[in-house]
């Protein structure tokens, strides 16, 4: 189904998931649509359509975030990043990394992950873009209005996921360590102030999420193996809920009516019982977002991991069939004020 962009989008037609390059024939047999570059198909979770929107502005870019209502795009040859609303197509041009003054200086000079603090249509003043970058995954920050983007020294190294509440920044790294950062203030004179709030409580291996449930703080830890077919793939999760007075973490094994969205974008979770049984309950899904740039086998790990049966499903709105999967799957979900 083509759907033109004066598509109005009304929020029980959410989660989208941004379909890889080569699913464009998923949208039926036009021919010009098979052909046209400047398409990007998204499939509904909620309708099981699949949304074909024209989006040039999106051509030979990266997905390296998706957050409130945006995608976050860097350019796949130079250091240009790109804030795009997919569903009016409004940019905004972000600095170059390369205008920072740590760019030169990072052998993998790219971002891993990016999210926003808020909807930069509601707040064009006050918005920041957090994200994971360069070879050591350190955290920069970019403050709405500034001419570049600033690194967050006294973080540490070795960072897989980014989380905003409030004016606060989260982040954990990969043993499960948990800092938070002010982000307000004039950096130029105070560099953001970094608080360690857990310590390392793990050395499993694997990636690790943060998602913000009803107030509580979780963690989540997805465990790969080697798939010699196509690179790796995801076979369990534990999850873990934060307990703030005692200041552990404790291990969960069920999500109730909660749904957790995982992958390039915010990690997000939404209640299933919402959406009439078309999402499931007690569920992670999830796409492929390892740090691997340049391997064809990559894009294939996506799925459905059910907390109550301790198994992955495949994810069946796009084909597994072709090598080269890209770009790679990503969740996105609007901003509705």
């Amino acid at each position: 189904m083509l759907v033109d962009l004066g598509y109005e989008a009304r929020p029980l037609d959410f989660p989208w998931l941004m379909l890889p390059d080569n699913h464009h024939h998923d949208a039926g047999d036009d021919n010009e649509a098979y052909h046209n570059q400047d398409l990007k198909c998204f499939f509904s979770l909620y309708t099981h359509q699949i949304h074909c929107l024209e989006l040039p502005e999106a051509y030979e870019k990266t997905v390296c975030g998706s957050s409130s209502g945006w995608l976050i795009l860097r350019h796949e040859t130079t250091s240009a990043v790109t804030l795009l609303n997919p569903l009016n197509r409004a940019q905004i041009a972000l600095p170059q990394l390369s205008s920072s003054p740590f760019y030169d200086q990072d052998p993998l000079p790219v971002l891993h992950k990016a999210i926003l603090s808020s909807d930069p249509c509601r707040y064009p003043f006050d918005y920041k873009v957090l994200a994971i970058f360069g070879q050591k995954r350190r955290l920069i920050c970019y403050k709405a209005r500034d001419r570049t983007w600033t690194m967050i020294q006294d973080a540490g190294v070795h960072y897989e996921d980014i989380i905003s509440v409030g004016n606060e920044l989260l982040a954990t790294d990969e043993v499960g360590r948990l800092v938070s950062c002010n982000l307000d203030g004039d950096w130029f004179w105070f560099p953001p102030n970094v608080e360690e709030i857990s310590d390392p409580f793990f050395f499993k291996g694997g990636k690790v999420y943060l998602v913000g449930i009803e107030g509580e703080l979780v963690i989540l830890i997805r465990f790969v193996q080697e798939n010699f077919s196509f690179g790796q793939e995801t076979y369990d999760f534990e999850v873990y809920r934060y307990d703030s007075m005692e200041s552990i973490w404790e291990p969960i094994s069920n999500l109730g009516s909660w749904t957790i969205l995982l992958g390039h974008n915010q990690s997000t979770a939404i209640e299933a019982r919402q959406f009439k049984g078309l999402i499931k309950p007690n569920c992670i899904y999830f796409t492929d977002d390892s740090l691997e740039e340049d391997s064809l086998l990559v894009g294939h790990d996506s799925g459905v991991f059910s907390m109550e049966e301790g198994k992955v499903e495949p994810l069946r709105c796009f084909s597994h069939d072709f090598m080269y999967v890209w770009p790679r799957p990503v969740w996105y979900m609007p901003s509705f004020a």
